[in-house]
């Protein structure tokens, strides 16, 4: 099955958040941390959100994993900055529901997390795009 322009340029939306990834690195307190593991394949992702007056200001990423987990990563660190800390559940169930086998189309609203709107032929690796919100939401958990 030959990939289409489409195809092609979502694979370079991700090669360029994998290659050169956007706000990694660790925030310093008073920001809060979270971790998510895939036990299936080892992917690991910490996040760190700053959040002031329910907004958050700032999140970062680190960790180690295949292109899918660390650039979804990269993408969800420049989604979420500015946006108020109750709009993650519902960006993450827009997401999950898009990657599913007859989801919908991703929205616009997901910005570059669109890009990956491929791995819904892939159900192993679903899990991986999704890890960053898990980490992201155990982060603001402690908020």
């Amino acid at each position: 099955m030959a990939a289409t322009p489409t195809d092609e340029l979502q694979q370079a939306v991700i090669r360029d958040h994998f290659r050169r990834p956007r706000n990694r690195g660790a925030l310093d307190p008073p920001a809060t941390g979270g971790h998510a593991h895939n036990p299936f394949c080892g992917d690991t992702v910490r996040m760190w959100a700053r959040v002031e007056d329910g907004r958050i200001v700032e999140a970062t990423f680190d960790g180690r994993g295949c292109a899918i987990s660390q650039a979804a990563a990269s993408m969800l660190t420049t989604l979420v900055g500015g946006r108020e800390v109750a709009e993650v559940a519902g960006l993450r169930k827009t997401f999950a529901e898009g990657l599913a086998p007859d989801g919908p189309r991703l929205p616009s609203a997901l910005g570059d997390l669109r890009a990956l709107a491929g791995v819904k032929r892939f159900p192993s690796r679903v899990r991986c795009a999704v890890l960053p919100f898990d980490a992201l939401e155990d982060a603001l958990s402690g908020e």
